[in-house]
């Protein structure tokens, strides 16, 4: 296998865990639907931003995915301390235990952003 297979096989991979992610953090917000939509849109919008301004170039989308990843970790820190979350039975566990998983998730996809920045040519140096 060629390092361009191993490349788009590695950024395909992490363009799914991406998408999946999204995917799964609407779906959670939409059926939980306890008044924090907009902290787990804005994510999905940051990952989106951030892709965009890494022109999609897998070593940006590595950084913009762990960005992300430190995103939720800090949102699902706030709604875990958040007084209404504390009222709930296990909400607290709850919240960060869903927040780990999407974090992993983030932090998988960076990886195989990762791994398809390091299977690029090596670019060449501008001046000789």
């Amino acid at each position: 296998m060629s390092r361009g297979t191993n490349r788009r096989r590695a950024y395909r991979s992490g363009v799914a865990v991406a998408v999946l992610t999204s995917f799964l953090i609407v779906w959670t917000t939409v059926v939980r639907d306890d008044g924090n939509g907009a902290g787990f849109f804005m994510l999905i919008l940051a990952a989106a931003v951030g892709a965009a301004a890494a022109w999609f170039r897998p070593a940006g989308m590595a950084r913009a995915m762990l960005g992300v990843a430190i995103m939720q970790a800090l949102l699902g820190a706030l709604i875990a301390t958040a007084p209404s979350t504390a009222n709930a039975p296990g909400g607290a566990f709850k919240i960060l235990l869903s927040t780990g998983l999407f974090i992993a998730l983030w932090l998988i996809s960076a990886a195989f952003f990762r791994a398809a920045a390091k299977a690029e040519p090596e670019a060449a140096p501008a001046f000789r």
